[in-house]
């Protein structure tokens, strides 16, 4: 099985912005902490992507449908950013034996978004019942706060979004968020000197491993041409005491010597 290569954050980004994502530089809130702040930031540097609905989704490999990726996901990342608190596990069940252990819910019913105004922390049972909200074209699970729109099956969702890819329009769509969580939407090129230096960098690495594995065959041959030099000087010392020995044997008596 081939040797799986970790991709540069250059190349990340530059597939990201191909896709049509776009670079967000938030205001750290209050509430959370510089851990969490941290957490964010290092999803925040590949870009997200802007979905028609209002959601945002961060790339793949922290989106919760994705499970070959980063265990600690977007959304859980975004709570503890903007909500600046964990899930309470200890709740059991309520008087009426309803599960109340705390959940992320999403208002979008979209598992991938990770809109700080799309989510919140709250009883399991709640977040289920919003499994049920829309069967009449509107939000009616009775949650609060109210779902931002219907239900529909993730699967349906990733097949059917929209990304968003105009400037003025990404902001126009979240303005209610921006009134709420100060962020920049940074221009574009804004990463190009890093992404340059990274790549270079890259470069100059695989520059090094190569010369570094010649190297290694070249001392390899060496090692073998003087192990086999080596071979084939024991070899003639051999073949030398051999022939000294047979000599010895075969070297005539003094009484056959003289009647010679």
């Amino acid at each position: 099985m081939p040797k799986k290569t970790k991709r540069t954050t250059a190349e990340i980004r530059e597939e990201m912005t191909q896709g049509g994502a776009f670079f967000f530089q938030f205001v750290k809130p209050r509430q959370s902490t510089n851990n969490w702040y941290n957490e964010w930031v290092a999803m925040q540097k590949y870009g997200f992507f802007v979905c028609s609905s209002g959601c945002i989704l961060p790339y793949k490999y922290y989106q919760k449908t994705f499970e070959a990726g980063d265990s600690l996901k977007g959304h859980q990342r975004a709570a503890h950013m903007f909500l600046g608190k964990e899930c309470d596990l200890t709740l059991k069940t309520n008087q009426f034996g309803w599960p109340c252990d705390e959940q992320i819910s999403h208002l979008c019913h979209n598992p991938d978004c990770i809109n700080p105004t799309h989510i919140v922390i709250e009883a399991r049972w709640k977040n289920v019942k919003r499994n049920y909200c829309g069967i009449n074209g509107t939000c009616d699970c009775g949650v609060l706060p109210a779902c931002v729109r219907t239900y529909t099956n993730p699967k349906v969702f990733a097949e059917t979004r929209e990304f968003v890819k105009d400037r003025a329009k990404v902001l126009e769509l979240l303005a209610s968020l921006q009134d709420k969580y100060k962020f920049s939407l940074l221009l574009p090129g804004y990463f190009r000197e890093d992404d340059k230096k990274i790549r270079n960098r890259k470069l100059r690495s695989e520059a090094g491993k190569v010369t570094k594995k010649q190297h290694k065959k070249k001392l390899k041959r060496k090692l073998k041409k003087e192990a086999q030099r080596a071979d084939s000087s024991v070899a003639r010392k051999q073949l030398v005491k051999e022939e000294e020995d047979n000599f010895q044997e075969f070297e005539p008596s003094p009484e056959e010597a003289v009647e010679q």
